[in-house]
Parts: structure tokens; C-alpha cells; sequence
């Protein structure tokens, strides 16, 4: 056993341990005189650099809650027919707030240091009679500057029916990743879903693919523990973005993406090549980072679960200077855990700091870095014996060796700035770079013998598999009128350079009984390495137009025009090719309620594992087509959100990854995948709060194994999730969720050899939250699988890797949060 493992569980030990005794000691002490959080009527403000551009009343009120960190209570009808202008620059909340509420007739009140009230005001006439009562009548009139600081009543604590509190909503009304503009969702001509804070909160996500099932038609793959693979409307990806930037995770095999700096999470349905490059064209799931807030905030949580499973998670935030010209937040994750499997274990350490500086009010640049350290074990989960799979213990792992172990490193560093050149026209620019570099070692189940037992192995891994990454993007937006007309322009472009190197590693290795396995005991017997040495350049540009048509009509139209070369060094492959692809949508919004939207969309090149057949002739890059229509709606004023959508999606030239031969892709033809989605989010009453998503999908191989279904689609899926959060009395703070997670049959392989059965699984969720002097302290418990239900997600390239659901799995926390 090396060195790191030996020490995994002591280093686990202390730092839970540690990080208990914090939690404990902050608990009974408190923090100092000087960190206490003091009533907001007593309490020196401090200006925070708040960005919220000119939009509905509702939009600006969303963001204000996000930067401000503060709770704000509001019935929804009170923002309908708002707008407001800029709000950008250094302001305390109050003042904020007074900017925003200015052209209203709305009065703000705080009910506690960090929940404020929006109530609807008297009569314009008796507002401007009042505007000239001497100091402590608290109110906002149309004409009135940013209400001053300490000239706000504060009121005890109260529930009021039929209020929204932002901030603990599963709804957000805006997206930037269908269009890379703050368009209103109601105004979106695409599907786009957002999974907020709060959902990843409630369900503790440490895994991306657990969140991502409260999305509909989008469904995890077997990523084999070292890399990040879903299937979204029928196609497999291997790509996530973070912040816009593409990261392909089968290619760096750095494990599953860390959570820990997450703020939420965005996806767009259909072919997102148009904004983003080459990506499959089921969707997209961008993750948008945790940034600096100049209001300082302190978290620190302990989980600890099933398997033993240790989590410490650190989160702190401020100024670092006195004006808050310069903020910081970092995010840091120690997690080590055994699994279910036998043989596998891991450990990894996360940090994740970003400075922002403030230049002025109309720019500013942020620096951001990502570190993880690694150690895992492969797991190929389990074969198939005949149609099903193999009838064993869901504990046993056919590739356990001694040998076993995954280790890898990787560093993300850059920056993105911004500049607003007035109200109307700005400038984004980021730049980043990723360098990883893994080495992996492990048994690979190849096939099951005519007896229907034997597991026929081999020894396979990578070694010094290093891969640099540089990526940059620019875009310019503008606001302007022609004729009469609301444009919305966006011109931008981005470039992308990946390279590849390494060693694939081959060797040959004893079969087991996969009903009565003996493992070899002796080393790795490696007895050929293939080097790896690939190379991806893309640019590509695009412009878009957003157009506000009268009749409230919305068009949305534009294209990209891209230029692409892979190279297999190697092998003496390339793929040197250009493309022009559109993408247009109209959508009517005949109410402000109601919505209805049809695009068309084209796609070129997806995220290319290698491009050389076994035959040795290189593979075309592949395209496809989207044609999508739908519904949107926001209703029971703004407390219920959904999204209806229909497609028909076909992608031509379609290749996966040998399931043999280390380092060819294999061409299977063309696929046509169409259905229907539904997406709801839902505050049902106040502090109750419901997510629920369903997919069915009609998917045909029209190319290739003709007729058949492709492999890991389920004809249908869906979720839901719902919480209660007690708003008042003695339990107060008490928090009640729970939720299903279903699927319905699907296919092993695209031969069709194989079902997965289908399978629901069942969530809990309790939590409790209380108050300890200026601290915030939550203990929380979720359950997943409560029934123990055993159920096979997905497979990988066929029928010899089947992923193997977890058991019924505990997860508990203690966190703390303070700040100033």
C-alpha cells in the first residue's frame, strides 16, 4: 500500500476531528465583539460593488438578494410592469435598494439583519405629503434619492402570506448561457434550466450528476470513478463548461468535477456549438463559480456519510482593502471515502481562490485559481450474462487488483474583466489555462466467455498522460433601437487549443469466475506502450441578434462561423475542416404569464475522443440538426415556473471510443432522438418549494444498427423534489424534503443485446437551523435510495462496464456561517 493510502484515513481522522472542534468552539464562544453582527438599524453599512444592469423590477430584485447576501419578502405582483435603470457601482444595500424602488411607489422595511420587506406604498399624493415629514417616517417616493442610512424602521420579525423570499427559491427568472446576455428566461426562444443555490444545498451535492436529476432528459453515464459523462437528449457528452469554458473531462480523467465552488448551475438544451464550439448536441451544462462578495461571509461544514465518507468544505469571503477596491473568496474541500465497491477508495484536496479588483464603477477584473489533487481507483462496474446483468452481488468489483490506483493533478488559472463603455454597450474578455497531468493503472474487463462466467481481463492504464489547455473568449454587447426596434447585439469569439500526450499502457491479465473470483497477486505486467500525442485548435466567431418586435414578438437570430484541425500525431490523422452554422428563434409572449417559442438550430463537431478508425482512416466530423417548440409560463404570480418543450434532434457521423482498441474511435452511423420535456419549479406556500422534471424520448438509430434504440436512453424519466421549510413557532428552522428519481428501461448497447431494468429511488431530506449569537448553524441529514433499491444507472460502450447503483446511503452535516 503507498504512502498516501496509508495515511488517507489518519489525515480523514483529524481533519474531521479539527474541523468539528471549530464548529463546536465558534458554537460556545461566539465571535468577537468586533466580527458580531449587530441589528441593521445600529449597524455602519458597508458599500458593496453591486452590477445590476437596467431590466424588469423582478431580474434587479434577484440579483440584488445574490450580491447583497440578503433576503428580500415581496408578493410578485407588486414587480410586474417595473423596470429600472443601472445600478452599478459601490452602494450600500440601502441605498441600492433606493435606486432600484425609486420609480415606485414600493416602501422597503428590514425585519431582522438580513430579511427585508417589500410592502406596496400609500397613494402618490399621500407619499409626496409624507416626503416632507421631519426624519424617521421611512419611505420611498418616485422622486426620492437612495433612502440614508439608519432611516429605516426595523420591524420584529413576521410571516406574511402569500410573500416571496428570494434567495431560497429554486426559481431564477434569468440565464446568461442560452444567449450570453441577461435575457429574462419568459424571453427566451431555447429551453434553458437553472438549478440555484438552494437545490444544491438541500440535497448536499457533492457529485454533478446527482443535482443534474432534478433536470429533465438529461441522464448520468458510466464515467468509470475518473471522469464526468452524461447523456443529454439522447447523445453522449464528455464535456461540462465552467464559466463558459469547455473542459473535457475523458481526456483529462481528473475524476468526477468538484462541487465545493459552485454557485449554480445552468443548462441549455439542444445544440450549443452556436456560442460555444464544438460540443455534442444534446446540450449544454455550464457550472458558474462561487464569486467575491465585499460583505464578509465564513462557512465551514463537516459532512460525514456512509462508507466512510469525511467531507470538510471551507467557504470565506470579503474585502481586502478598506475600500473595497479589492475582494477575495476562497473555497477549499478535503474529502476521502471508501464505496460500496470492494477495492475502491479515494481522497482529494480542493482550493479555489479569486481576487476581484474593482477598477471603478464601470470596470473591473477578477483573477481566479483551481487547484485538485486526486487519488482514486478505477471501477468498470459489472457484465452482462445474457440480456440482463450478471446476477452477483452489487459489492463486487471483477477489476479488484492490488495494483489499482488512479492519481492525478490539476491547475486552472486566469482571469476575466469587464467594462461597461455607458449603459448600453460593454466588453467581456476572459482567458484561462488548465494543465493536468494523471497516471492510472487497473484492471479492464474485455468480455464474458460462451459460458456465460468467465471474464476475460487485461491491464490497461496511462502513464505521465499530460494535457495543457488555453482558452479565451471575447464578446461585445449592446443595446440599441432602429426603427422604432429594441436590439440586443452580441459579437464575440472564442479560441481553444488542447494537446494531448502520454503513454497507453497494455498487458495481459488472468480471467476471473465472475460468480467465484480469484484475483491475481502479483504486479502489473505491462507489455506494450503506445504513446498518445493529440492536438485540438478551434476558433471560431459568431454574432447574434435579439430583437424586441412589436406585438410582443421576440426575435433571436444569428450565426457562427467556425474553423477546426485535430491532429493524431501519432497515427498521421487530421481533420482540417470549416463551417457556417445558423441558429434562429422566435418567441410571443402574449401575457406576461404565457409564452410560446420555436428554433432551429445547426451543430458542427462535437468533443472528439480520437478521430482514426481501426481500419486507420480518419473519421468525419459529425453535425446535427435541431428543430424545438415550446411553451413557457410563470404563473400564480410568478410562483410557479415551467418550461414545455418539444425536438427533433439528428446528428449524422456519430463515433464512440473502441470498446478494444486503446486509442480509435469507432464510426456507428446516424441517430434521431425526439420528445417531449416538462420542467417545473414551484413555491407552492411560503417556505414550500418543489422541482419536478419528466423526459420521453422516441430514439432510433437511422444509420448503423438500424431501427434499433441507442444505448443508455430511456424512453421515459423523470423527478421531483419538494422541501418544507416550518416558518414560524417553536419549530421554526425546520426543514422537511423528499423526492423520486425514475427511469424507465434502456438499452446496454446499440445492438440492443442488453436491457437495464428501470428503476425509482427515493430521497430524504431533514434539517434544522437555528441562530447562536451572529452565527447561523444547520445540522442536516439526507438519505438517498431509502429503499435500497439495487439498479444499474447506465453502461459504457457496450455490455462488459454496467454501472451499478448505490445501496440506501447517509449524509450528514454541521455547518456554520458568520460574517460582519
Amino acid at each position: 500500500m503507498s504512502t498516501a493510502k496509508q495515511l488517507r484515513p489518519i489525515t480523514a481522522f483529524w481533519l474531521s476531528r479539527i474541523s468539528l472542534l471549530l464548529i463546536l468552539i465558534h458554537s460556545y464562544v461566539g465571535p468577537t465583539t468586533s466580527e458580531a453582527r449587530v441589528p441593521h438599524d445600529h449597524q455602519e453599512e458597508i458599500a458593496i460593488d453591486f452590477q445590476i444592469p437596467a431590466q424588469t423590477l423582478s431580474s434587479a430584485l434577484t440579483q440584488f438578494a445574490n450580491q447583497s447576501d440578503l433576503f428580500l419578502v415581496y408578493k410578485s405582483e407588486l414587480t410586474q410592469g417595473h423596470h429600472t435603470t443601472d445600478v452599478i457601482g459601490k452602494f450600500t444595500p440601502d441605498q441600492a435598494l433606493g435606486l432600484l424602488l425609486r420609480e415606485t411607489d414600493l416602501l422597503y422595511r428590514t425585519t431582522d439583519s438580513s430579511t427585508v420587506m417589500i410592502n406596496e406604498g400609500l397613494p402618490h399624493h399621500q407619499l409626496q405629503a409624507m416626503a416632507e415629514e421631519p426624519p424617521g417616517v421611512e419611505i420611498n417616493t418616485s422622486t426620492s434619492q437612495p433612502v440614508p442610512e439608519g432611516n429605516v424602521e426595523t420591524l420584529p420579525e413576521v410571516y406574511v402570506p402569500g410573500f416571496k423570499l428570494l434567495q431560497k427559491s429554486y426559481s431564477l427568472p434569468n440565464a446568461t448561457t442560452a444567449t450570453k446576455t441577461d435575457t429574462p428566461i419568459m424571453q427566451t426562444p431555447v429551453s434553458i434550466q437553472v438549478l440555484p443555490k438552494q437545490v444544491l444545498n438541500d440535497q448536499q451535492t457533492i457529485r454533478l450528476e446527482r443535482v443534474l436529476e432534478n433536470v429533465s432528459g438529461i441522464y448520468q453515464e458510466q464515467g468509470f470513478n475518473l471522469t464526468q459523462i452524461f447523456n443529454v437528449r439522447g447523445f453522449q457528452t464528455f464535456t461540462y463548461y465552467r464559466d463558459g469554458m469547455p473542459i473535457e473531462g475523458a481526456l483529462l480523467q481528473i475524476g468526477p468535477r468538484e462541487m465545493g465552488n459552485i454557485e449554480r448551475i445552468e443548462v441549455l438544451k439542444g445544440p450549443a456549438s452556436f456560442l460555444y464550439g464544438r460540443i455534442n448536441p444534446g446540450g449544454l451544462v455550464n457550472l458558474v463559480t462561487k464569486q467575491p462578495l465585499a460583505q464578509p461571509y465564513y462557512s465551514l461544514q463537516q459532512q460525514f456519510g456512509s462508507f466512510q465518507r469525511y467531507r470538510t468544505t471551507a467557504d470565506a469571503t470579503g474585502p481586502l482593502t478598506k475600500d473595497d477596491t479589492v475582494i477575495y473568496r476562497i473555497n477549499f474541500t478535503h474529502e476521502s471515502s471508501d464505496s460500496f465497491r470492494d477495492f475502491i477508495e479515494g481522497e482529494r484536496i480542493f482550493v479555489a481562490p479569486v481576487v476581484r479588483w474593482n477598477i471603478n464603477n464601470r470596470t473591473q477584473i477578477t483573477f481566479e485559481l483551481e487547484f485538485q489533487h486526486d487519488e482514486n481507483v478505477a471501477d468498470w462496474g459489472i457484465p452482462a450474462v445474457g440480456d440482463r446483468p450478471a446476477d452477483i452481488p452489487r459489492s463486487r468489483n471483477l477489476s479488484g487488483e492490488s495494483f489499482n490506483e488512479a492519481k492525478s493533478d490539476s491547475l486552472l488559472g486566469g482571469f476575466h474583466w469587464s467594462h461597461n463603455f455607458d449603459d448600453n454597450w460593454s466588453l467581456t474578455h476572459r482567458f484561462n489555462m488548465l494543465f493536468t497531468k494523471e497516471d492510472d493503472l487497473g484492471s479492464f474487463p474485455l468480455a464474458v466467455g460462451a459460458d456465460g462466467r468467465t471474464l476475460s481481463r487485461a491491464v490497461a492504464g496511462f502513464k505521465d498522460n499530460e494535457t495543457d489547455v488555453y482558452f479565451t473568449t471575447m464578446n461585445i454587447t449592446g443595446s440599441f433601437q432602429t426603427l422604432g426596434l429594441e436590439h440586443t447585439i452580441l459579437i464575440g469569439g472564442d479560441y481553444y487549443n488542447l494537446t494531448t500526450t502520454g503513454d497507453f499502457l497494455d498487458g495481459p491479465l488472468n480471467s476471473v469466475d465472475i460468480f467465484n473470483p480469484v484475483f491475481s497477486t502479483g504486479p502489473a505486467v505491462v507489455s506494450a506502450e503506445f504513446p498518445i500525442d493529440n492536438h485540438k485548435e478551434r476558433f471560431g466567431i459568431y454574432i447574434q441578434d435579439q430583437i424586441a418586435l412589436p406585438f410582443n414578438l421576440y426575435l433571436m437570430a444569428g450565426g457562427r462561423f467556425d474553423f477546426v484541425k485535430v491532429e493524431d500525431n501519432i497515427r498521421n490523422a487530421k481533420q482540417d475542416e470549416e463551417a457556417l452554422k445558423p441558429r434562429v428563434g422566435l418567441l410571443w409572449q402574449p401575457l406576461s404569464q404565457l409564452s410560446f417559442y420555436g428554433s432551429y438550430v445547426e451543430s458542427f463537431g462535437s468533443d472528439d475522443f480520437f478521430i482514426v478508425n481501426p481500419d486507420g482512416t480518419t473519421l468525419d466530423p459529425d453535425t446535427a440538426q435541431q428543430w424545438e417548440g415550446g411553451m413557457k409560463a410563470e404563473l400564480f404570480d410568478g410562483r410557479l415556473q415551467g418550461t414545455l418543450a418539444f425536438y427533433h434532434l439528428t446528428k449524422q457521423n456519430i463515433s464512440t471510443p473502441d470498446s478494444l482498441i486503446a486509442g480509435f474511435s469507432r464510426a456507428v452511423g446516424e441517430a434521431r432522438n425526439r420528445g417531449i420535456e416538462l420542467d417545473v419549479t414551484a413555491e407552492i406556500l411560503p417556505g414550500w418549494q418543489t422541482i419536478g422534471a419528466y423526459s420521453y424520448i422516441d430514439s432510433e438509430i437511422t444509420k448503423g444498427n438500424k431501427g434499433n434504440r441507442f444505448a443508455n436512453v430511456p424512453r421515459h424519466g423523470g423527478s421531483f423534489w419538494t422541501t418544507y421549510e416550518i416558518q414560524e413557532g417553536n419549530l421554526r428552522g425546520l426543514t422537511l424534503g423528499t423526492g423520486v428519481v425514475a427511469r424507465s428501461e434502456r438499452e446496454a448497447d446499440n445492438a440492443n443485446t442488453v436491457q437495464l431494468p428501470g428503476y425509482a429511488l427515493v430521497h430524504l431530506l431533514s434539517r434544522y437551523s437555528w441562530t447562536l449569537g451572529s452565527s447561523r448553524m444547520t445540522a442536516q441529514l439526507n438519505v438517498d435510495n431509502l429503499f435500497n433499491k439495487e439498479y444499474f444507472p447506465s453502461s459504457f460502450n457496450g455490455r462488459n462496464r454496467i454501472d451499478t447503483g448505490a445501496p440506501r446511503t447517509f449524509l450528514g452535516s454541521l455547518r456554520v456561517e458568520f460574517g460582519a
